[in-house]
């Protein structure tokens, strides 16, 4: 039996499969992230993740064999030592369990397998790349505040600054203003700049994004420039990752997150630019869940 978790800052998930990849029990608990709750509480929840998973599936822990927990941030060293810590606690020191970011499980989730790519758009973006063996490779994820280029937090973030540009004659003529002003609930232009400065965070810049997409879809010649531009930032996120990994075998990107399911201006975009950037790329959506990639790396232990 193996275990995979696809840890979360709300709530996170547990699945224990057999070795043929069959699911025979799953959990849930609460958040994993050392960021989002204490230590003792990441330690308890994932004991509860162990205990009910196990006792669903009416084995042992002595039954697992292996175990992959994803979660954001889990890429860095010190915070898989910290991790590597809370298993030992539970499993003991010679317990086998691969520790990882969330977009690694994402992607081989996503492909259902060990090697390709993937890239994510939501409230922020990235690109990956991952071989059989485990090589990784990765283009932007540096945040809202230094990229995340195309994601919901750029959209919602370029679209301010460029409406305030617009009001000066230094853009394009928009009509974005109202909806804005409505989303944030502010009652001019002058009240954004004290808005974003020091009252909005990353999720509320990102939540301008639909406010945006709707504009474009109307005609808007600013928002649909915004989009536009979205798509070729994140197409360069893809042939960024592509160019440095020759050794990936597999020619195959999963696609994911909030902007590429929900905007069809961008999605399309990105899909017309890789096909005509790197022609031999297959480009699909999710073929699994990032939890069935958490179990996927399990296995390969």
């Amino acid at each position: 039996m193996y275990f995979g978790i696809d840890g979360g800052g709300t709530y996170s998930r547990i699945a224990v499969t057999d070795r043929d990849g069959n699911v025979v029990a799953g959990a849930e608990a609460g958040s994993t992230n050392i960021y989002s709750v204490t230590r003792d509480e990441v330690l308890a929840n994932l004991g509860k993740l162990l205990d009910g998973a196990v006792k669903t599936a009416g084995i042992k822990k002595s039954d697992l064999k292996a175990g992959c927990l994803g979660s954001a941030g889990l890429g860095r060293e010190g915070e898989q030592m910290l991790f590597r810590g809370f298993f030992d606690t539970l499993l003991g020191s010679e317990f086998p369990v691969k520790l990882c970011s969330d977009a690694e499980i994402l992607l081989c989730g996503g492909l259902r397998g060990l090697e390709g790519y993937c890239l994510i758009s939501g409230t922020g973006s990235a690109a990956f790349g991952r071989s059989a063996d485990g090589r990784l490779v990765r283009a932007g994820g540096h945040g809202y505040l230094l990229g995340d280029e195309g994601s919901a937090s750029w959209i919602g973030r370029t679209a301010i600054a460029r409406v305030l540009r617009s009001l000066e004659g230094r853009d394009i003529s928009t009509q974005m203003l109202p909806q804005i002003l409505k989303t944030t609930r502010l009652d001019n232009s002058g009240d954004l700049i004290q808005y974003v400065h020091h009252d909005a965070d990353k999720a509320r810049i990102a939540a301008l994004a639909p406010a945006v997409t709707s504009a474009a879809e109307a005609g808007d010649p600013l928002a649909l420039d915004i989009l536009h531009t979205g798509a070729r930032e994140l197409a360069l996120l893809v042939c960024s990752v592509v160019k440095q990994s020759p050794w990936i075998n597999r020619r195959e990107l999963v696609i994911a997150g909030g902007v590429i399911e929900h905007n069809g201006i961008i999605a399309g975009g990105l899909r017309e630019i890789l096909s005509r950037e790197l022609p031999g790329l297959k480009v699909s959506p999710p073929a699994g869940t990032a939890l069935e990639g958490a179990c996927i790396l399990a296995r390969s232990l």
